[in-house]
């Protein structure tokens, strides 16, 4: 079942999350993931991604996501997944 997860880092800007993307990008696209976004909020910088399970979200949040956080200094983000009751893209009409 896919999960929608959100991730919330207080204090980062554009910039950083830019920069966290370069750190990231050589081992490409995460197992898993279904659609990205994000944006910036009054806190922060805040992600909110489909992916195909809980699993594959915690796997790549444990082992690339995190590490990379912590090489540039970043606090943790807060984290949360919810089991989605629709995934998919929906048609824009006229």
């Amino acid at each position: 079942m896919a999960i929608v997860s959100t991730l919330e880092f207080s204090s980062v800007t554009r910039q950083q999350y830019e920069q966290l993307g370069a750190t990231l990008a050589p081992s490409g696209a995460p197992a898993g993931i279904i659609f990205h976004s994000c944006g910036a909020v009054p806190q922060g910088w805040r992600i909110i991604d489909v992916w195909e399970s809980e699993e594959a979200f915690s796997r790549f949040v444990d082992e690339r996501l995190l590490p990379a956080v912590r090489a540039l200094g970043w606090p943790e983000p807060r984290r949360a997944c919810f089991e989605a009751h629709h995934a998919g893209m929906v048609g824009r009409g006229a």
